[in-house]
């Protein structure tokens, strides 16, 4: 009777050791994960300042992006170890992106409609991905064509923002805080082109 508890002891032992390893193991794992808004510091800190409060009466539409990646779900890679650990996501990047584009453009003062807009813009994103080696580097590159309200195309461009930091190993953090600089990056490049001022008062 000794040995038979004895017995089942070991075996409980056992399956709660593989049940701890199964959620280390899955905790270690960053795929699938929601995607997080986590700037360092926002856009209005950033060198040269932005006001586009010129723009005041002038309505832009933006259009949800699309997403022209290999792999939409697929933002991030550890290179440290073989193999390396991807960073992915199940939400829908374009949406996130999307949200996050009209968010920065109302903050800096640009009246951001849904529709009936004097100036449209349309987005392809083309890069939105972030890889850790001995720091953290992301890039967000997008290609926007602005078009007046008839869809005459007035002017197309490619923007592109990077972010890079230390940080400790594979973590989700450290992987939403350079893609969101990045993004901000990206558009702090693409309202500072003298493009987009010709752009935003040719109507």
């Amino acid at each position: 009777m000794k040995k038979r508890f004895q017995f089942a002891l070991a075996v409980l032992a056992a399956c709660i050791s593989l049940g701890n390893f199964a959620t280390v193991n899955a905790a270690d794992k960053l795929e699938g994960i929601p995607l997080t808004w986590k700037p360092t510091s926002p856009m209005s800190e950033r060198e040269p300042p932005v006001d586009l409060k010129v723009f005041e009466g002038i309505k832009l539409q933006i259009d949800p992006f699309a997403d022209g990646r290999e792999d939409p779900g697929l933002i991030g890679l550890n290179m440290n170890s073989v193999p390396h650990r991807k960073v992915s996501t199940n939400d829908d990047v374009a949406r996130f992106v999307t949200y996050q584009v009209k968010l920065l453009m109302s903050g800096v003062g640009v009246k951001v409609v849904e529709s009936g807009g004097d100036v449209i813009m349309k987005t392809d994103i083309k890069n939105f991905f972030a890889e850790e080696a001995n720091r953290y580097n992301g890039e967000v590159e997008l290609q926007a064509a602005f078009t007046d309200a008839s869809g005459k195309v007035l002017w197309a461009v490619a923007t592109t923002g990077t972010s890079s930091r230390f940080g400790l190993a594979y973590k989700a953090d450290n992987y939403y805080e350079v893609l969101s600089d990045a993004l901000i990056g990206a558009i702090h490049q693409l309202v500072q082109n003298p493009g987009f001022y010709k752009v935003m008062t040719a109507k």
